[in-house]
């Protein structure tokens, strides 16, 4: 280019910018980005398919300089992605007619170089001075995209579009002396990466406030037009700061400056960025700090945040921005209750001890009572994970139905979130809910006082409680791609819950899972009966109570698990393909050389034959007179995948030989699962379940036995498989399902492929009472502890007792529901150091000393906590034996039969199945409720409407309230 030339091209360089009212400030570090710029602007509204065409040159130019500058390994984040979008834009011909969309779509193109130029300026310059963009005058004409601000206009584009033209045929010359330019020196790049990292956390910043709603603008722009609840105002300095840098937004409602945002690299420390901003302020802000009492430190990805009104404030990591709306409310609620501003404050000095909330120990249960109480000092003190293990029977979702209750009624939760494994536990949280009634609110149930509703697909949910299960959550939070991670959805955002409570937790801890726990900015109470390490990272190791499976076999809510080995068996290894996924237990690896197997072919019609030659040795109380035969428990047997199932379904029927009514196999993703368990817990004919999929959380009580036919890789998931068959049952139902069955004493765990040994500890974090090193051993305390030593303690437990203990044994008339609960809190008092005892354990070491002699004519059942009366009487000299109190409930119903008879009231064979039954429903939990007609045995001959048929409706009435006052 010749002098006069370069003059020439350099004076209609300046002119250019003169006139380009958002891009004349690129002149001095780069003419080309001026160029294409300024032309993208000048051609917006009449030529927009040239504009694009501009804005995509602008974008190949700025992705060069900016490899130049930081290098190739920096071509990633939020101003490349723009940069790539840009270089992606349509065909740059100008040919056809000119749309709206057109229109709309280049004025956005021109934004977008805009935004980057300003990026470009700032990483070469350092300076952080306001630019703001003007939209040309012409734009004003655009229907498809009115402003949304009022800003100032730039003069016409006409002297804009000539200088444009005039220096079109200098851009090759500039693209030439462009094309020679060095890379950046190491020292100056690493500066220039320092400076990016920066303006790229900002740039992610603005997008973050606007996604949660926040209007963002610059200090100098002038309010919005429309009324805005929340505005983040950029770049200004904190009133009380003086010449201190001031943060880098401050947020705004309704007007009022109520909080600031600071935005740091990703490389720095944010929680003592936090820390730093706090000291920084305290000196000369005090009042200021009441009065902006919200912090955000930031860095474009990661957000902390503060609120200072908490009764101690802490930095906490969130999913992103809160919004407005909530900002709004939160100030509303510190206004109108100053000393409780907070739901961190109104847990603090809002809510009561569970004692003067009207709950105790016995009406709650212990076990759900110390749960609640331990979790409620949690949040007391601020920790935002818990975890509370109960094991299978001990009440995990009363536990979360009471800690829900209080929430909502005592610190105002507005929304708690109840997240379950699958669609049969949300049935069942469901139910609880509607149920549950607490202490002072006048019997009416939570469902009437609050609203309890499910997740649906697209409805928001309303104030009270939310039952979900973890799938459809993860759905709603990834818009509908279950491969996709969470996002923000704006209907849904991470503030919605005041709490989160995860049921079965360490299935939901999962990497596929964990994510939603990290999305919420809630307290998160987990529940689980085997808490895995995974889980306790999840929930920062704070094990708030445990309550394991041996404490429930202490407390009569679980049955102990027995090991029947089958021996001397090949196995085969399982294909790789078929295995099932244990994608969410796989906490614990496999012992070295542990191969997973499974039992196929002639070992397994040979392992099924050693079951069924060894019921009698298993359950040697049902062999039958003269024939040794025992009939076939309700049994589950885990097969490896659906062909093995298949195989062994038809190994099942062959070997006892009956026909398709004794094995059924079910699987929760086909048939009609919940159908057939339910066949398979109410029925006599169907005996077998043959499963590949886990049966987390489903309520099978007749199972006693489990034949595992597979190895398991996860000691939790093994252990999760036993659970199914430990749950206890009273002994009329089981007998209404297991013909020659008198009680449910223990679950047998039959072992062709050793599993047992590869899982021979249970994995706890606490140390279990009563535990032998095997899973097939007895209880510490029955292999220890002699009769007169069980018999000693027992005492000293009596002499230690109150005067309601005294009333109690001293009581005439029958059992009360207070009485009842009252002795299931001695049995769980029992079962704890030091005395270590069951009621069946003080039961046998009084039947081995001769004291106490069950009645003949009836099966021998286990003691449970209302047999501890008898005992009791019997060593306050009330008594002259102690007697069962099933023997002492039959006999009342014997004399009741005999003394109606004698008045000439006669009873059919079909009516005395109902009293037996009555009885048997009474003696098993020391009353009989009349919701009982509606569970098994009784819904074998139609529950509550078969009761009515028998009796007659009003003498059914009159004959169940004189039954419940004669038996107790």
């Amino acid at each position: 280019m010749g002098r006069v030339h370069q003059v020439a091209a350099e004076e209609a360089l300046a002119e250019l910018a003169a006139a380009s009212a958002n891009f004349g400030f690129l002149l001095p570090l780069e003419p080309l980005l001026l160029l294409y710029g300024a032309g993208a602007e000048a051609d917006a509204y009449d030529r927009p398919k040239r504009s694009v065409a501009q804005a995509r040159q602008f974008a190949e130019v700025l992705t060069a300089e900016s490899v130049r500058l930081l290098g190739s390994d920096s071509a990633d984040g939020p101003v490349h992605h723009v940069l790539a979008e840009l270089r992606r834009s349509g065909d740059p011909a100008p040919d056809g007619e000119t749309a709206a969309d057109d229109r709309s779509r280049a004025q956005h193109f021109v934004r977008h170089c805009f935004e980057l130029g300003v990026w470009y300026f700032r990483l070469r310059t350092g300076v952080r001075d306001e630019l703001s963009f003007v939209p040309p005058v012409e734009w004003d004409r655009t229907p498809a995209s009115p402003p949304r601000r009022q800003v100032a206009r730039s003069v016409p584009v006409a002297d804009l579009a000539i200088w444009v033209a005039l220096l079109d045929e200098y851009v090759p010359i500039l693209r030439r002396t462009f094309d020679r330019r060095t890379p950046a020196e190491t020292t100056t790049r690493a500066s220039l990466k320092a400076r990016s990292a920066l303006l790229e956390a900002k740039w992610l910043v603005a997008d973050l406030l606007a996604e949660a709603g926040w209007t963002v603008q610059h200090a100098s722009e002038t309010p919005h037009e429309l009324p805005v609840r929340g505005v983040a105002v950029r770049g200004t300095a904190h009133p009380n700061r003086g010449l201190v840098a001031g943060p880098d937004y401050v947020l705004r409602i309704d007007g009022q400056p109520v909080g600031t945002v600071e935005v740091h690299p990703r490389s720095e420390d944010l929680r003592a960025a936090m820390a730093r901003t706090r000291e920084a302020g305290t000196p000369s802000t005090t009042s200021a700090e009441r009065w902006m009492p919200y912090t955000y430190v930031t860095d474009g990805v990661r957000v902390v945040f503060r609120n200072g009104d908490d009764p101690e404030p802490r930095p906490r990591e969130v999913f992103t921005f809160h919004q407005p709306d909530t900002v709004a409310r939160w100030l509303r609620e510190a206004a109108a209750d100053p000393q409780a501003p907070t739901f961190q404050g109104r847990l603090r000095h809002r809510l009561p001890d569970l004692s003067a909330d009207g709950y105790s120990q016995g009406s709650l249960g212990s076990v759900q009572y110390d749960a609640v109480r331990a979790f409620e000092s949690s949040l007391r003190r601020g920790e935002r994970r818990a975890m509370a293990q109960i094991a299978v029977g001990g009440g995990r979702t009363v536990t979360a139905v009471t800690a829900a209750h209080r929430l909502l009624r005592h610190a105002r939760a507005r929304r708690i979130l109840f997240l379950v494994d699958r669609v049969e536990l949300e049935n069942q949280a469901l139910a609880t809910f509607a149920a549950y009634s607490g202490p002072g609110d006048d019997g009416r149930k939570f469902t009437e006082l609050y609203r309890v509703e499910r997740l649906g697909p697209d409805a928001v949910p309303t104030l009270g409680v939310v039952v979900s299960t973890v799938p459809r959550l993860h759905n709603a939070l990834s818009r509908g791609n279950p491969a996709s991670a969470v996002r923000y959805q704006p209907d849904l955002p991470p503030e919605f819950f005041d709490l989160v409570i995860a049921d079965d937790c360490h299935r939901s801890v999962s990497p596929q899972w964990r994510a939603l726990f990290d999305y919420f900015d809630a307290p998160v109470l987990g529940l689980t009966a085997a808490p895995t390490e995974r889980a306790l990272e999840v929930f920062q190791g704070n094990l708030i109570s445990s309550y394991t499976f041996e404490d429930a076999v202490a407390d009569g809510r679980a049955v102990d698990i027995t090991i029947y080995r089958i021996g001397d068996l090949p196995t085969r290894p399982e294909r790789t393909a078929d295995t099932l996924e244990e994608e969410s237990d796989l906490d614990v690896e496999a012992p070295p050389a542990h191969r997973r197997s499974m039992v196929s072919g002639k070992a397994l019609h040979a392992a099924l034959t050693a079951f069924k030659e060894g019921l009698p040795s298993m359950f040697p109380e049902r062999a039958r007179l003269g024939s040794g035969d025992v009939a076939l428990p309700k049994t589950v047997v885990y097969a490896a995948n659906d062909q093995h199932a298949d195989e062994v379904v038809d190994a099942v029927r062959a070997v006892f030989g009956q026909g398709p009514g004794l094995c059924q196999k079910v699987t929760l993703k086909g048939g009609s699962p919940y159908r057939l368990l339910s066949q398979f817990r109410n029925t006599v004919e169907l005996r077998v379940i043959v499963v590949v999929d886990l049966l987390t959380g489903t309520d099978i009580a007749p199972v006693e036995c489990l034949l595992f036919l597979r190895d398991v890789k996860s000691s939790y998931r093994y252990f999760q498989m036993l659970a199914v068959g430990t749950r206890p049952i009273a002994s009329a139902a089981l007998r209404a399902v297991t013909p020659g069955a008198s009680a449910k004493t223990h679950c047998v765990v039959v072992d062709p492929v050793d599993v047992a040994r590869h899982h021979a500890v249970q994995p706890s974090t606490t140390r279990k009472r009563g535990r032998g090193k095997d899973a097939d051993e007895a209880p510490a305390a029955a292999a220890t502890v002699d009769d007169a030593e069980v018999m000693t303690r027992w005492r000293s437990f009596l002499r230690a007792g109150n005067d309601s203990v005294q009333e109690l044994i001293t009581g005439t008339v029958g059992l009360a529901d207070g009485d009842v609960r009252r002795l299931h809190s001695w049995a769980e008092s029992l079962a704890r150091p030091p005395h270590g005892l069951t009621a069946e354990r003080i039961w046998s070491a009084y039947e081995r000393a001769g004291v106490s002699v069950s009645d003949p004519r009836r099966p021998r059942t286990p003691m449970g906590p209302v047999d501890l009366l008898a005992l009791a009487r019997y060593e306050a000299g009330l008594e002259p034996q102690p007697r069962a109190y099933r023997d002492q409930v039959f006999d009342r119903l014997d004399a009741w039969i005999d003394r109606q008879e004698r008045r000439g009231r006669s009873f059919d064979s079909d009516q005395v199945w109902w009293m037996e039954h009555i009885a048997d429903g009474t003696a098993a939990g020391g009353n009989f409720a009349a919701a009982s007609l509606d569970a098994v045995p009784f819904t074998l001959r139609g529950g509550t409407s078969g009761f009515l048929r028998a009796f007659g409706e009003q003498g059914a009435v009159r004959l169940l309230d004189e039954l419940r006052s004669v038996l107790a």
